[in-house]
């Protein structure tokens, strides 16, 4: 869906707005939606061909069939998403179906009651901070400053993909940062723009320092690559059994602040949810499965970096030259000065003065 247009005030440049924004019948739904739910109703319609049976013309003979669809669906071991676009696509062809599904949608409630999804894990907040460390040990500046906006911020993974130096904005006394969001998910169900409000220090000076250091550029390069180097962190750390993805930061994030202060009222405007049900499942699930996952045979691993994370923080800079984004050429001798710098810090990192003044930080921290 395009972004929304001010009206313009006469007909007929109302008439040429209108013609880009297409029909209102295809501004119904995202085109990403439409798309899932073409593929839904093709799946469908090939199960009836498959098994030499039409599509009834009453509508009241639709739900018995759809039903039957969905025991396949459920039998073959497909995905509950799939049968939900098969619903709601239907109703979006004939919005006349609303109410005519009756049996189609007890089972899919019966479905989201006997198999739990597999969300992603909340992010701790100590394993985020290690994340970050190693991140900016391996020179990843902006890698890692985007992490910390993600997880204090609460924001969801393609927010933090559109994020630019432009959308950040502090305040007078420089303890917090405006951050504009754009028309996001929940943006466009409600028709406005959506932004954030980040007053932790730990993030406000990273996020302030980058600004002013890349002037004007995206806060994540491309999606691809700032996943892949999500993965390259969580292997380095040792934390791919746990089976943590971006939207962990989201979640971890949520569960973080809801420690901190207890209140959900608060959290759902920090969060930008639209109801207290999605609140409480991220809060709920999140604590339960935050209690039992255990990380202290990664103790020795995770706390070099913890360290580190801690000691960068007061002397946080953003240098110009980070290491380039994979798959991309650097410029003449860009790579060997990488190299250099990173061997002066792998040699920093490994001295006994670093240690002393790291650990000091550490335990001033805890």
């Amino acid at each position: 869906m395009p972004k929304r247009v001010l009206e313009a005030p006469t007909v007929q440049e109302r008439a040429k707005q209108r013609q880009k924004l297409g029909s209102l019948k295809d501004l119904t739904v995202q085109p990403a939606t439409r798309k899932r739910y073409t593929a839904a109703l093709q799946h469908f319609f090939a199960f009836l061909k498959r098994e030499n049976l039409e599509l009834p013309t009453r509508r009241i003979l639709v739900d018995p069939l759809v039903s039957e669809y969905l025991e396949h669906l459920w039998s073959t071991g497909l995905g509950r998403g799939l049968a939900c676009d098969t619903l709601a696509s239907l109703q979006d062809s004939d919005p006349r179906l609303r109410g005519q599904l009756p049996q189609s949608w007890r089972l899919l409630k019966a479905w989201h009651q006997n198999e739990i999804p597999n969300r992603a894990p909340p992010l701790p907040e100590a394993l985020v901070k290690a994340l970050v460390g190693w991140s900016w040990f391996k020179g990843y500046f902006t890698f890692g400053v985007s992490l910390l906006v993600g997880f204090y911020g609460m924001l969801r993974t393609g927010e933090i993909f559109n994020i630019r130096t432009s959308h950040v904005q502090s305040s007078a006394s420089g303890d917090k940062v405006y951050l504009s969001l754009g028309l996001t998910k929940g943006g466009k169900r409600a028709g406005a723009s959506e932004s954030v409000v980040l007053g932790y220090e730990q993030v406000v000076k990273p996020l302030l320092r980058w600004t002013k250091a890349k002037g004007s550029c995206n806060l994540c390069g491309s999606p691809a690559s700032w996943r892949a180097r999500f993965a390259e962190g969580l292997k380095a750390l040792g934390l791919e059994s746990f089976g943590f993805r971006p939207y962990s930061l989201r979640r971890g994030g949520a569960t973080y602040w809801f420690g901190r202060h207890q209140n959900l009222d608060r959290l759902l405007i920090q969060g930008r949810w639209l109801t207290q049900k999605s609140a409480r499942i991220y809060i709920n699930e999140g604590l339960a499965i935050l209690a039992s996952m255990k990380f202290e045979h990664l103790h020795a691993k995770l706390r070099p970096f913890s360290l580190f994370y801690f000691s960068e923080q007061s002397c946080f800079t953003v240098p110009p030259l980070e290491p380039p984004v994979p798959g991309r050429a650097g410029g003449r001798g860009k790579k060997r000065r990488i190299m250099r710098t990173q061997k002066r810090r792998e040699k920093y990192f490994s001295s006994l003065e670093f240690q002393k003044l790291a650990s000091a930080r550490f335990w001033s921290h805890r």
